[in-house]
């Protein structure tokens, strides 16, 4: 059930950045607003798509080089 509110809260998330995208690129001219948006849905994929650079099975104050 957490990982469905998880990819539920990921679609709404994207579909606000796409919207905010969309506005700035289309309707109302802003390019460089329309940049930022476009670099925070690239570093998003781009977090989501790249396996380590996730932190599971971390304590606070655990660091990931002191497991290996």
């Amino acid at each position: 059930m957490n990982k469905l509110w998880q990819i539920v809260a990921n679609v709404v998330l994207y579909g606000f950045l796409l919207l905010l995208l969309y506005n700035s690129l289309i309707t109302e001219w802003d390019p460089w607003f329309g940049f930022v948006v476009s670099f925070v849905i690239f570093v998003a994929i781009l977090v989501q798509l790249t396996p380590g650079l996730h932190a599971k099975g971390l304590s606070p104050g655990e660091y990931p080089y002191l497991n290996e």
